[in-house]
């Protein structure tokens, strides 16, 4: 496939931003500052690195940080303009609409118009396809299960049975919807009693799931992710949990069952919740934080059990220091001995 290429002028106008330089030099692919090569444009919005750029670099980046004799584009805002370029660039695969021969799909599915239906995915009875999805190769969609339109389903995906996918949703490969909750109740003659669940789960329009990730069905109700949630791979998310709107979970973290989480909340890499805990709006758990109790809106923790962030750094920062509090603390018991022992001596 011959790479696409754009003038920086029509980068320039697909971003808002203005040229600097020559606005007839033709990019075909974004790289990193410092690997940077002709034909690339380099990204750079943070200012402390514009002196490891190298000369003749293309970038994009804020106004004014280019210097006098270079090339490339300012823009107010370089991140949400790479968003664009990125786009551009990209070199996805159309998928083409209709079913495959060697897809199976119940004679009562509803599949609207312009789905795309690929090769070893199954649609089961009483599933609904909305218009202008993509489901690729092997992936599942069980009784009942709703996915709304403008949706990618990539392959090895299963929603199962009666889960509501919204509009303009994308799940990632291996993605799990509305697998069993993980509920046990210990019996003294039974042993481990598996509890029934028997609820659904609910995805709002515009949420994105990634890869492996796996969203459990409620026990009874649903679990509900709001509108525009974005959810990195390797995350799981218990029965019966509520996630808000433009929350964003990232990569293996864990939500227990019954949780809720409210909008605009960000859990970074390997955080938690513990079962019924509240995180409130606009809040942020910190990398590998683990909460275990109700957090205030708007508030930032970290650690385990997940605190303040502030007090938590100061404590990180006092248990660094203590291997050289315990040398002086051994250091004045040894001279207190040594004081101790001369007033004996002069007695």
């Amino acid at each position: 496939m011959t790479a696409k290429k754009i003038s920086l002028a029509e980068i320039a106008k697909l971003v808002g931003g203005s040229v600097k330089g020559d606005p007839e030099i033709q990019v075909s692919s974004v790289l990193p500052p410092e690997k940077a090569e002709p034909g690339s444009i380099a990204p750079l919005w943070e200012k402390k690195y514009i002196s490891s750029v190298r000369d003749g670099t293309l970038l994009l980046t804020k106004k004014g940080w280019i210097k006098e004799g270079e090339s490339g584009v300012e823009t107010d805002e370089p991140r949400v303009a790479l968003i664009a370029l990125l786009a551009f660039l990209g070199d996805e695969p159309a998928a083409s609409s209709g079913v495959s021969g060697r897809a199976v799909v119940a004679p009562d599915a509803e599949i609207a118009e312009n789905v795309s239906i690929a090769a070893g995915a199954v649609i089961r009875s009483g599933a609904k396809i909305g218009e202008n999805s993509v489901i690729m190769e092997n992936a599942v969609i069980c009784e009942e299960a709703e996915i709304g339109a403008g949706c990618v389903i990539e392959p090895g995906v299963v929603v199962y049975r009666r889960s509501k996918i919204g509009k303009g949703c994308v799940l990632h490969s291996n993605a799990v919807i509305g697998c069993e909750g993980f509920g046990f109740v210990p019996d003294p003659k039974a042993g481990m009693v598996k509890i029934p669940q028997i609820g659904t789960v609910r995805l709002d329009d515009g949420v994105e799931v990634g890869a492996c990730t796996s969203i459990d069905r409620a026990t009874f109700g649903e679990t509900h992710v709001g509108a525009m949630t974005k959810i990195d791979s390797q995350v799981k998310i218990g029965h019966n949990c509520e996630i808000g709107a433009y929350t964003i979970i990232v990569a293996q973290s864990g939500i227990a069952g019954s949780t809720k989480i409210g909008k605009g909340v960000i859990m970074a890499a390997q955080s938690g919740a513990s079962n019924h805990s509240t995180i409130g709006d606009g809040c942020t758990v910190g990398g590998r934080g683990g909460v275990v109790c109700d957090v205030p809106a708007g508030s930032t923790v970290s650690g385990f059990p997940a605190q303040n962030h502030k007090l938590e750094l100061r404590q990180q920062a006092a248990v660094r220091r203590l291997p050289e509090l315990s040398r002086q603390l051994r250091e004045l018991a040894k001279k207190i001995e040594k004081i101790e022992n001369e007033k004996d001596a002069d007695a």
